[in-house]
């Protein structure tokens, strides 16, 4: 099986590919956007297909990231912590990075310049991997940490992404970690079918921030039609229940996306935008606002490692 890499410049991004010679199979990073996730190309009838809702340039990029988050890495945390306030171990603390509506929302590192580390062919796979040194960047989160990311392109179409993050403080720290990737297949969603193994759904008040009560939901738990089901919630996966543990599936173009995530990521957020042409599947460490419900939290000893791993796996026709 044979393996390409090579870096670009496109319409103002700073493009890594990773690319399947024998069948097209392409993914795309962008490492000085966080090393986050831009495409995921394959071989349909109607021709190359990006199952990632992907930033259409520099210009793009730069007007909706900090709005949208698109495929953004979520470290060292994920989701909403209301008005970016949390207290650890006694203390008090206070984000200044802050969304538009006054919390902190999905972390520090979605725009940080992750550094390219090594590139690896393999005989059945090949993966390229970013290094980002956090450093007290934020003063809400006065800590250092390391964040390694490796995409993974095997030769099945599926898309391994691992994420090890590294301890380097003198003190135990909390941390959550996670990925927001949108998939769209160029459907309405509604037309599609979704599948996820969850029993409980994290109750959030009218503000999106969870109450620390869990409500029982099956809804999804056989695959059936979204229809217009509205989705901005968090769901605490069965870890008993098999792989994959979710499915979202276009009937109409035979699309089928499969997600593997590891045990470190109990946590499944759902979340489809307003105009319903793509899907938020994100996996998570944590609930949003693990720093203050403890739902999730990680907590880290000084040079103490966690791997967090999710697979995706993608059939067409």
């Amino acid at each position: 099986m044979s393996f390409s890499f090579s870096q670009a410049q496109q319409d103002g991004l700073d493009i890594t590919t990773i690319e399947n010679t024998a069948n097209g199979t392409r993914i795309q990073i962008l490492p000085s956007a966080g090393a986050l996730w831009h495409g995921w190309l394959l071989n349909s009838p109607e021709g190359d297909i990006n199952l990632i809702n992907h930033y259409q340039g520099g210009a793009d990029l730069k007007a909706n990231l900090p709005d949208s988050y698109r495929s953004a890495k979520l470290s060292p945390f994920a989701c909403r912590i209301p008005e970016g306030k949390y207290t650890y171990e006694g203390r008090a603390y206070e984000f200044a990075t802050k969304f538009s509506d006054g919390n902190a929302i999905h972390g520090l590192l979605f725009n940080k310049i992750f550094q390219p580390v090594e590139q690896k062919q393999e005989e059945r796979q090949a993966s390229a991997r970013f290094h980002y040194r956090y450093r007290q960047d934020d003063p809400g989160y006065p800590f250092d940490y390391d964040c390694t990311i490796t995409y993974t392109l095997h030769d099945d179409n599926r898309v391994g992404l691992e994420t090890i993050v590294k301890n380097v403080s003198e003190q135990t720290i909390p941390m959550v970690d996670g990925w927001h990737p949108y998939f769209t297949t160029g459907s309405v969603v509604d037309d599609c079918q979704l599948q996820f193994y969850a029993r409980q759904q994290v109750e959030f008040d009218d503000k999106l921030i969870p109450t620390g009560k869990f409500l029982p939901y099956d809804r999804f738990w056989q695959e059936q039609r979204i229809g217009d089901t509205e989705l901005d919630n968090a769901f605490m996966l069965d870890q008993d229940a098999p792989q994959p543990k979710c499915t979202f599936v276009d009937p109409r173009k035979k699309i089928q996306l499969h997600i593997y995530p590891s045990d470190h990521y109990p946590v499944l957020q759902l979340y489809i935008p307003p105009n319903r042409r793509s899907i938020a599947i994100e996996t998570l460490s944590g609930a949003p606002d693990a720093f203050n419900n403890g739902i999730g939290l990680v907590l880290l000893s000084p040079g103490e490692t966690r791997t967090f791993l999710v697979t995706y796996a993608a059939e067409v026709g």
